[in-house]
């Protein structure tokens, strides 16, 4: 009953911004992404640090999970070096970020991006680890989940799913990514980072500010679904509340290209020991994992309305 209320909603948000909608929303395989979420926090993960083996680690368990969803098409890898300055430290960091393209039954036109970044931070010099559950295995999984919606019932439009490296040390994945893979054709991106842990079911979607028809769209993706999503965060009167360049999704706005957001505020585990898969309300993950998958049908739905080009080199 859901699939059909979200149904309807969707034609008539669509039809009130001058767009069409023709499918149905897809259930989300909530258990993928739980287990993807819990593999990838877990203790022997490490942290997730880039540059370590562990992080490693973590790329290689993503590809494996990407393969089997796809017909064992392993996930490229764009391997890269990169300048970054953090906390007034300049330093070369080097990661991989991987890279799934499934191609649309409308070649050639736009391009949604959908990404989520799977490094952290690691773990301390006493061997306390920062697993990272919220930041960003949640991403992580619904990701991955979006990946399977897709392989099931293929896109109007082709789709590059990123899982993107060294996002906390200076978005240097997603830089990289936008200055060597973006070419002229329109896009839109769609970011997940940190959806999973918030007790009151709240979540927001940022980048509406910048291209007001992605609000409609988004809205309607959540409809029915048992989350309260919040628009907003992407001002500059927010200061430092305007989150348009907190993630990855900046190097995409950096240049011109709409992006949606999803994530959850700073909450008490954030960057802390025990961000772990034993702290995450479940519930809230497989609520926005749900909104993540009809907010990736969504947009493709609507991408040629939607998409822009990139405008500029990136710095």
């Amino acid at each position: 009953m859901k699939q059909l209320l979200l149904a309807s909603a969707l034609f008539l948000a669509a039809c009130s911004s001058g767009q069409t909608m023709t499918k149905e929303a897809s259930t989300a395989d909530l258990a993928l992404a739980t287990e993807v979420m819990r593999a990838l926090s877990a203790d022997d993960m490490e942290g997730r640090l880039w540059g370590t083996q562990a992080n490693a680690r973590a790329r290689a368990y993503i590809a494996a999970q990407a393969a089997a969803l796809n017909g064992g098409l392993m996930p490229e890898e764009q391997a890269f070096t990169r300048t970054v300055t953090r906390d007034g430290e300049t330093f070369e960091v080097t990661g991989t970020n991987l890279i799934t393209t499934l191609p649309g039954r409308e070649p050639g036109g736009p391009v949604l991006e959908v990404m989520a970044h799977f490094d952290h931070i690691g773990m301390t010099e006493d061997g306390e680890i920062y697993n990272g559950a919220d930041d960003n295995a949640s991403g992580v999984g619904a990701l991955l989940a979006i990946l399977k919606d897709f392989t099931q019932d293929p896109p109007e439009h082709d789709i590059n799913v990123v899982w993107l490296d060294t996002e906390e040390f200076g978005l240097a994945g997603a830089y990289e990514y936008v200055a060597a893979r973006v070419d002229d054709r329109p896009r839109v991106a769609m970011n997940l980072d940190m959806i999973a842990q918030n007790e009151d079911g709240q979540i927001y979607m940022s980048g509406s500010h910048h291209t007001p028809a992605l609000r409609p769209v988004v809205e309607a993706a959540a409809d029915g679904i048992p989350l309260r999503l919040t628009f907003g965060n992407d001002r500059p009167e927010d200061g430092p509340d305007d989150w348009s360049m907190a993630s990855d999704h900046a190097a995409f706005h950096t240049v011109g290209i709409p992006f949606v957001y999803l994530g959850v505020a700073d909450h008490a585990h954030y960057h802390k020991t025990t961000d772990t898969f034993e702290t995450i309300p479940l519930d809230t993950y497989h609520a926005a994992v749900q909104l993540a998958v009809n907010t990736a049908r969504a947009l493709d739905e609507n991408l040629d309305a939607l998409a822009r080009p990139k405008a500029e080199t990136v710095p």
